[in-house]
């Protein structure tokens, strides 16, 4: 369903007796996700913007849909002008089947089906936001990949908000003398996402995102009002201060983090770990 990666991972997977002359073994492994350890039903947070402004945070909605999961054994050299959607090196697992994720609660939510990938080692992952063929640029899902809600406040300014994100035709850059310059994929893929953690022969992946560092730097000062609450703009084309969709600094911050892929030194939106419960 989700691409032509998996066709890179079936190329090590799918011949036992080439797998074996690497050490690796072939597993079929649980997969889930959670938010942080802390997360109980709703998340009370500062976020300190750079010019010293502090928002205290009531998020009391965050569900995120991821579409795939990827391992590979290669990270991309830092700095180099790497413009494909695809890692390079070899993928060494995925997880193929889609999952709606309460980030507000630390438990684990099972992806419907079981991960395939083998025990190599891994030096990247990839998280894919996306409903179908990441290459497609219409979503075929109504349904937002990001929603969240809750209320900010500074001081006695008490801004309720909500923020509904799409990955789709509104995310299409096919302007200028380059379009294939900016593939939707790029959009959809968070990549690359520092990581060791591997398939083990026991035990399942573990994907924990925490909803707060989605706000970092989000002045919820600017956002537009809209009736009695304050909303995350999805039109990115939407450079009309006067618009209640105007695409401000909070809006693009927002969509910024959701597809931040983090650094190896953290804190990072996403992170993965090896669960040897699942």
């Amino acid at each position: 369903m989700y691409l032509r990666t998996i066709q890179t991972l079936f190329a090590l997977v799918c011949v036992p007796a080439c797998v074996g002359t690497t050490g690796g073994q072939v597993i079929d492994f649980d997969a889930a996700a959670a938010g942080p350890k802390d997360a109980n039903g709703e998340f009370v947070f500062d976020i300190e913007l750079t010019n010293g402004t502090r928002w205290n945070v009531d998020l009391t909605r965050a569900t995120l849909h991821v579409g795939a999961l990827y391992l590979d054994d290669s990270l991309p050299v830092s700095g180099a002008q790497n413009t494909a959607c695809i890692l390079p090196g070899a993928y060494v697992a995925e997880v193929t089947t889609g999952l709606d994720i309460n980030l507000l609660s630390n438990a684990r939510q099972h992806f419907p089906s079981y991960g395939h990938g083998t025990t190599l080692g891994v030096q990247a992952a990839q998280v894919w936001l996306t409903h179908g063929d990441v290459d497609t640029i219409a979503d075929p899902n109504p349904y937002p990949i990001l929603d969240v809600e809750g209320t900010a406040a500074l001081g006695n300014d008490v801004r309720p908000f909500v923020g509904q994100i799409t990955i789709s035709n509104n995310r299409s850059n096919t302007t200028g003398n380059f379009p294939g310059a900016y593939p939707i994929c790029k959009q959809r893929i968070v990549s690359p996402i520092p990581t060791s953690v591997g398939v083990q022969p026991t035990g399942g992946l573990l994907l924990t995102i925490d909803p707060r560092l989605l706000f970092t730097n989000v002045d919820f000062g600017q956002l537009a009002r809209v009736s009695d609450v304050y909303v995350f703009s999805d039109d990115p084309t939407n450079s009309n201060p006067n618009s209640p969709t105007y695409y401000s600094q909070p809006s693009a911050n927002l969509y910024g983090n959701l597809k931040s892929a983090g650094t190896a030194n953290g804190p990072n939106l996403y992170s993965f770990q090896w669960d040897p419960t699942l």
